[in-house]
């Protein structure tokens, strides 16, 4: 047996236990507080904060919870990790990682992070599981709630879990209002996730996944230089050669290939951190931070030649112009320096790199 369930008594009222522990006035004082913190957790904060605010709301009113955290995400998701917490044990919070391959060998109670509640239950530090052991040993929980989150967002789903020192708290107090907090959490975080989704639409190019015009003051803050001091940073501008050319004779969806295959070998070849830009039709920005001219240099020939392998609907060519970013130069100025040295490039016979003197 994996973990000791508890009976399910959330609708039926309990009487005050014999240590005077008082299950109805411990639910009222946890639904007043957040109704009177409502209006303060809700303004001017972002999803993710009203619900951090509203787990540490009630670490604050009750001693009883030590902790409670949340996790959201898609649903195949491999490895769970918490990403809001609040309470005295979130040492244990910071620590724990959820892999998806042990669900069906630790019970039916993370039966919810597959959509399904399995009620409250008991942990010890005779419990098979070793993160609820350690909860047990050292956070003092003994029982806990895991509450599903749900969301209409591209198959996204959550968990909202919570952990007391008391056994048969949440069979005493209640499921019904931690209930009514994930539903409001599987709200919230449904609005962030779509509207990541449309910031993500925002600065991205449909055909290629890369990133379009709209992200240029995103990259610009990280090349600026306030200083010589500052280490410097260089861009390629690109331009595939003739490009034209393979949309008259193989047709816009060829073309379309194309460009995917240019956009999949940069980002292959370059290292994280680095950016891409979709330029234009057939234009392409490389923003390489920290990065002075030298080394852009060699990885602008590099970028070259990994685009020289693209060989369909026939080998592709690529010119370059290459420009180290000047202190107080924001990203737009530099590129007018680079399309100049890719004038050169393409001027000079295409498929090399040039930079200006």
């Amino acid at each position: 047996m994996f973990f000791k369930k508890s009976p399910t008594s959330a609708s039926t009222p309990q009487a005050p236990a014999a240590s005077g522990f008082d299950a109805q006035r411990e639910r009222s004082v946890i639904a007043e507080m957040l109704l009177k913190r409502s209006a303060k957790l809700i303004l001017g904060r972002s999803e993710l904060e009203i619900i951090r605010g509203v787990c540490q709301a009630i670490v604050d009113v009750t001693s009883h919870i030590r902790l409670a955290w949340t996790w959201f995400g898609p649903t195949d998701t491999q490895t769970i990790r918490p990403q809001v917490y609040a309470g005295p044990a979130v040492a244990y919070a910071e620590s724990l990682t959820i892999a998806r391959n042990l669900l069906t060998r630790i019970g039916p109670a993370f039966t919810t992070l597959e959509g399904k509640s399995a009620g409250p239950f008991t942990v010890s530090q005779l419990s098979p599981f070793g993160p609820w052991r350690e909860a047990a040993r050292h956070h003092g929980i003994h029982h806990v709630l895991a509450l599903p989150i749900a969301s209409t967002f591209n198959g996204y789903s959550g968990i909202f879990v919570l952990y007391a020192d008391r056994d048969g708290y949440f069979d005493e107090v209640g499921e019904s209002l931690f209930a009514g907090l994930a539903e409001l959490f599987g709200s919230l975080m449904t609005v962030a996730a779509e509207r990541q989704e449309l910031q993500r639409a925002a600065y991205h190019d449909a055909l290629t996944g890369l990133l379009n015009r709209h992200a240029v003051d995103l990259i610009d803050r990280r090349v600026y230089r306030a200083s010589l001091f500052e280490p410097a940073s260089s861009i390629l501008l690109m331009d595939l050669d003739r490009f034209k050319s393979i949309n008259d004779r193989f047709g816009h969806d060829a073309g379309d290939k194309a460009l995917q295959a240019v956009a999949r070998v940069l980002t292959d070849a370059l290292r994280r951190g680095d950016e891409i830009i979709r330029w234009g039709g057939e234009e392409f920005l490389v923003c390489l931070p920290q990065t002075a001219l030298p080394d852009a240099l060699k990885v602008a020939e590099k970028l070259r030649r990994a685009v020289e392998g693209i060989t369909e609907p026939e080998q592709l060519t690529v010119s370059i112009g290459a420009c180290e970013i000047s202190a107080l130069q924001h990203l737009p100025q530099a590129v007018a320096r680079a399309d100049e040295a890719l004038f050169k490039a393409k001027s000079g016979g295409r498929n090399q790199v040039c930079v200006l003197p």
